[in-house]
């Protein structure tokens, strides 16, 4: 009887075991089950297939053999010399015995007997045993074998005869070369199964060890290792896609924590080499002044005028920096509807006013008349910084005199979509808005008093209010530093630096990673809006002048990138402008792009998911910060 501690040792012993020799033992076991099955049903046929061989010879030949003996006894003639005894004998598998009986079962006679040492050990036979045995054959056992046995009554006479054969010799004898026949194709089988049962099993768990040399050479450290595709209709096959999957999962999360760490050190590295210009400026006049360099007035003036621009530019940088730290963060913004179209046309009017030496329009994008949009749904706040901070990044890299176009309209609507009639109806005829269909884009046309009211304000013509938007004064002189950073309250002079959006694709084919999209951005939309499922809003502010060269478009988006590699900062910008809008833009679902103008210049393209009927909230939700 095993103990618990042997039975524990038997079954860490056997989990010690590989998983190929566990399936070869197994399987030899199970094939030696059924050899040795097989082999005792066989024998066991064998065995009683050779008696009932010897009963038939018995029974065909009982009869005339008990006749011959009663002959042989009654004339005491030697049966074994006479030429039929010799055919009878011929008849039997062996020697026989042959015993007379008179009815009252008393023996008569001395038994014809093939040997005086080999006798078998016959029971009482009489008219009734003979009765209820119906001459039918048994087994008795003998002085060194087993006999079969038949008794009947002898024919044409009242005695009775026991015929009695050996016959377990030579069973035995052949059921020996059968069993020993048996094991020897059985241990042929069991070798050959082994031999074709173990290159079957190492040839199938092959890719499993494929796939366990690439696990070590992940472990190792190479993320870049994948395992061989198998059919995707077995079992390896969608074991090797789903690892080749969860693999590609672990190399892009592995290659994005890189490139966050990067980009984090980086921008510490940005932050505190932007900060410490403008602080060591200011440590700078303060020590001249401190230690009496600076006696004349105009002189001190000079100094704390510098003194002063610089902290508003040391202050324009924190701001942006706390801006982002928002869009970072979890905290809501204000979402409600969006009129996109009022929003540019501010930031226009905005622009005209402040650079009035420019030729600002506020057009459609196909050059014609501004239509009317569908609202979005968004923070407004934060989207009128996206124009305007686009709006200032071209008024900064551009000459004095060169023109800015405000483009607005709707593409990739689908024609059965309503998600253009997800304004409300009274703000709807408010506006005064007439829609129409073209193909697959769908079209606002606004009435044109009302576009006039809402653009000038004055109820001027709408020729006046293209006229004013397009031509504005025809000073040519620049404003000056300081003027543009306190001018209006405006964000447009500190906000984008960076000239050009670059797409995701333009990044990944540069080898920059795009710049995730900060958590939720800090504003909430709902999923559904990815994808642009009911079309997009597109805003473009278009510029005419150099352009951008596209080897370094794609870094554009990158915290602190300038396009002037001596990180020169005469425009007074902190070099956030356009990761906040990147950043905005994200988090509404929306994406955000950099072509070049027709004729030249650059070309900022914004698009914003236009919400399917019923996504419009009909209350907003307040900022919680």
């Amino acid at each position: 009887m095993t103990t618990p501690a042997q039975r524990r040792s038997s079954h860490v012993l056997w989990q010690d075991w590989s998983l190929t020799g566990k399936l070869l033992a197994i399987m030899m076991t199970l094939m030696l089950l059924v050899l040795t099955g097989t082999s005792a049903w066989v024998l066991e046929n064998l065995r009683a297939s050779l008696i009932e061989r010897t009963d038939q010879r018995l029974v065909t030949t009982s009869q005339a053999l008990a006749i011959k003996a009663a002959d042989e006894v009654m004339t005491r003639t030697p049966l074994q010399n006479t030429s039929q005894d010799q055919i009878i004998s011929s008849m039997l598998p062996g020697t026989y015995y042959v015993q007379f009986y008179t009815a009252d079962g008393r023996k008569a006679y001395d038994p014809v007997a093939p040997s005086e040492t080999n006798v078998p050990y016959l029971p009482e036979v009489n008219t009734q045993t003979v009765a209820e045995n119906r001459s039918q054959p048994f087994t008795v056992p003998g002085s060194t074998s087993q006999w079969r046995v038949r008794t009947l009554p002898l024919k044409n006479s009242d005695m009775l005869v026991a015929i009695a054969l050996p016959f377990d010799k030579d069973i035995d004898d052949i059921s020996e070369y059968a069993r020993n026949t048996m094991i020897g194709i059985g241990v042929l089988a069991l070798a050959i199964v082994g031999g074709v049962g173990y290159f079957a099993i190492t040839n199938t768990f092959r890719p499993l060890r494929d796939i366990e040399k690439t696990a070590s050479r992940i472990a190792a450290g190479d993320l870049s290792q994948r395992v061989t595709e198998y059919p995707s209709s077995t079992e390896l096959g969608r074991l090797s896609s789903a690892l080749n999957t969860m693999l590609g999962h672990i190399e892009d999360s592995f290659d994005g924590r890189k490139a966050s760490e990067k980009r984090i050190r980086q921008f510490v590295s940005d932050a505190s080499h932007e900060l410490r210009t403008p602080l060591v400026t200011i440590r700078g006049y303060a020590e001249l002044y401190r230690q009496g360099a600076v006696q004349k007035p105009e002189d001190v003036g000079q100094i704390m005028g510098r003194i002063e621009a610089e902290s508003i530019r040391m202050g324009d940088l924190v701001e942006d920096l706390v801006v982002l730290a928002r869009l970072d963060s979890e905290r809501r913004a204000e979402i409600g509807p969006v009129d996109m179209a009022a929003a540019v046309r501010d930031t226009a009017a905005d622009t005209a006013a402040q650079a009035p030496q420019r030729e600002i329009s506020f057009i459609g994008l196909d050059g014609e008349d501004a239509p009317e949009l569908p609202l979005i749904e968004g923070a407004d706040s934060k989207l009128r910084q996206v124009v305007s901070n686009l709006a200032g990044n071209a008024l900064r890299h551009t000459a004095d005199d060169v023109a800015i176009d405000f483009a607005v309209g709707v593409v990739d609507v689908p024609e059965s979509s309503d998600a253009a009639d997800n304004t409300d109806e009274t703000a709807k005829q408010s506006r005064g808005a007439l829609d129409f269909v073209t193909g697959p884009v769908r079209i606002f046309k606004r009435d044109s008093s009302r576009t006039d009211a809402k653009t000038q304000g004055k109820g001027q013509s709408k020729a006046q209010d293209k006229a004013t938007a397009k031509n504005g004064a025809t000073n040519t002189a620049k404003a000056p530093e300081k003027a543009q950073a306190s001018s209006a309250g405006q964000k447009t002079s500190t906000a984008a630096d960076n000239s050009a959006s670059a797409t995701a694709e333009a990044q990944t084919a540069a080898g920059e990673q795009p710049l995730a999209p900060p958590g939720t951005g800090g504003i909430i939309v709902p999923d559904i809006l990815e994808g642009f499922p009911a079309g997009r809003v597109r805003i473009e502010v278009r510029d005419h002048g150099e352009g951008i060269d596209p080897e370094i478009a794609p870094r554009v988006f990158e915290r602190f990138y300038r396009l002037d590699s001596s990180r020169d900062r005469s425009t007074g910008g902190s070099g956030l402008g356009l990761s906040i809008v990147k950043a905005i833009i994200d988090s509404h679902k929306g994406e955000i792009s950099v072509h070049e103008t027709p004729g030249g210049g650059a070309t900022f393209r914004v698009d914003l998911p236009i919400p399917p009927e019923g996504v419009l909230p009909e209350t907003t939700r307040k900022d919680r910060s």
